[in-house]
């Protein structure tokens, strides 16, 4: 995990911090990690920045380690994970998830608690969870109002994962841009909230926010619900022993 900071706007201020996800290169999280992430994102609350950066390299990432979603670890892995969401939907300053690569699960959840989604052309995004007997608790309540609610189905049900050019025309992503680019594209936006009003950028985010934070307050305590109800299926078990055996045989190949 990497914060640093970027530009100036002050004396006493920076134009933004990065946060990076790690480790890479898929960026898959485990406890550990989110509870570090967590803690870093309390620490610049403090004293924030102009905005706030969440990447990762060279792929966003691909969620949550699936040796998380045991029935074992389930309720601190949900805790754990809702609890990052949770910071990154108080934190003071804009937010904005610059996607590259694989941005799959509990990674384009992330994105998608984000204020801003800035996307290459060519990454991949989608909740493909299904497909391992389970579904996204924080997508499933959030996506419905970020790109409809038919459109949410669709995405959850299948497991499908989109480009990010097609995720913005579904309204996900804010911005998309050919991958060269898209670091300056970043880069040029954070300087542009530079030069606003810090008072008047940071009380029009929380207005924008306001919607989606208590969406995900109401109702995120009922998708965790029926997650742990699916964590002791017998459909869950198997897929993550099925995973398991595959992981295994990959690593003794490779």
């Amino acid at each position: 995990m990497r914060v640093g900071d970027s530009g100036s706007a002050g004396p006493d201020e920076a134009s933004h911090a990065t946060l990076a996800l790690r480790p890479p290169p898929a960026n898959v999280l485990d406890i550990a990690t989110l509870g570090r992430l967590t803690e870093e994102l309390e620490r610049l609350a403090v004293r924030p920045p102009r905005a706030l950066v969440v990447t990762g390299h060279p792929h966003f990432s691909a969620g949550v380690s699936i040796e998380d979603h045991g029935p074992e670890r389930i309720g601190a892995m949900l805790a754990s994970f809702h609890g990052f969401l949770r910071a990154i939907l108080a934190f003071p300053s804009p937010t904005i998830a610059r996607v590259a690569g694989a941005c799959l699960g509990g990674g384009a959840e992330i994105a998608l608690a984000c204020d801003l989604v800035f996307a290459a052309e060519d990454a991949r995004i989608g909740f493909p969870e299904i497909g391992l007997a389970c579904f996204p608790p924080a997508a499933a309540v959030l996506l419905p109002e970020a790109i409809g609610r038919n459109s949410a189905a669709d995405w959850v049900l299948s497991g499908r994962v989109v480009s990010g050019r097609e995720s913005e025309r579904k309204g996900f992503a804010g911005r998309v841009f050919p991958r060269e680019r898209l670091d300056e594209a970043v880069a040029r936006f954070t300087a542009e909230l530079a030069g606003r009003s810090r008072a008047a950028v940071n009380e029009a985010t929380l207005v924008l926010r306001a919607p989606k934070r208590s969406l995900f307050d109401r109702s995120i305590g009922d998708a965790e619900k029926a997650y742990a109800r699916l964590a002791a299926s017998p459909d869950l078990a198997e897929a993550i022993r099925k995973f398991r055996d595959r992981k295994k045989r990959d690593e003794a190949a490779g």
